[in-house]
C-alpha cells in the first residue's frame, strides 16, 4: 500500500536524477560557452576546472553538488525499488562511486599540468575519474541482472544497448585522448549521456511503477 512517505521518496529519488543528469549537461554546456578559449568539441569537461579556467570556481562547487545529488538519488532508490536484491544493492553501491569520483573526487583535484606531464592534483583527477567511469559503465550491465528479460523485456533491451554502445564510446573516447582520433570532448560528451539516459529511463520506470500501484 502506497503511502505519503514513500510517495515522496520516489519523487524526492526522481528529483536527484534529473537535476544531476539534465544539470551536469546544462552546467558545463553553459559554463563552456563562457570560457571563450575551451574547446568542448576537443577537450573534456576537466579543462574545465582547471587554475587556468576562469570557470574554474563554478566547475568545482557543481562537482560537490553533484556529488551530493548522485548519493541522495542513490539513497533513494535504495529506500524505493532497489530496496531488496544482491544486484539491486550493487547498482546503488556502483551510483554512489561515480557520484563521488565523477563529482568530489575530480572537483578536489584539478586536472593541473606541469610542463608536458601532469601534476599530482591531475594524476588523482585522472584515478577518480576512472573510478567514477568504471563504476557507471559496470553498472549498466549490473542493470541488466536488476533488470530481466522476461519481466521487462523493453527496459532489458535498452539497457543492454547502453551497456555496450557506452563501452565502445569510451574506447573512442580513450582512442581521442591517446591523439589517435579526434572529438574528445564529444565522445565524452555522448558516453555520459548515454548512461545519463539509462539512469532516467530507470527513475521514470519507478515513477510509472510506484504511482500505477
Amino acid at each position: 500500500m502506497k503511502t505519503h512517505h514513500s510517495s515522496w521518496y520516489v519523487v524526492f529519488t526522481a528529483v536527484c536524477c534529473f537535476v544531476a543528469c539534465i544539470g551536469d549537461f546544462a552546467v558545463t554546456i553553459i559554463i563552456g560557452l563562457i570560457y571563450k578559449n575551451y574547446d568542448s568539441l576537443n577537450q573534456s569537461e576537466s579543462f574545465l576546472g582547471t587554475s587556468q579556467s576562469p570557470v574554474a570556481a563554478y566547475m568545482n562547487t557543481w562537482e560537490i553538488i553533484f556529488s551530493i545529488l548522485f548519493v541522495l538519488y542513490a539513497y533513494g532508490l535504495l529506500r524505493t525499488i532497489f530496496k531488496k536484491g544482491f544486484w539491486q544493492h550493487v547498482a546503488v553501491w556502483l551510483i554512489v562511486i561515480y557520484g563521488l569520483g565523477e563529482g568530489i573526487g575530480s572537483g578536489i583535484f584539478p586536472y593541473e599540468h606541469v610542463g608536458d606531464g601532469l601534476a599530482l592534483t591531475g594524476k588523482l583527477h585522472l584515478l577518480f575519474s576512472a573510478i567514477g567511469v568504471i563504476a557507471i559503465a559496470v553498472n549498466a550491465f549490473v542493470l541488466v541482472k536488476v533488470f530481466p528479460k522476461k519481466v521487462y523485456p523493453k527496459i532489458n533491451k535498452y539497457t543492454r544497448f547502453v551497456a555496450w554502445s557506452g563501452l565502445a564510446l569510451i574506447i573512442l573516447f580513450l582512442l581521442a585522448k591517446m591523439h589517435l582520433i579526434p572529438f574528445r570532448g564529444l565522445w565524452q560528451r555522448l558516453f555520459i549521456l548515454d548512461y545519463y539516459s539509462l539512469l532516467m529511463v530507470v527513475t521514470i520506470e519507478m515513477l510509472i511503477e510506484h504511482f500505477r500501484n
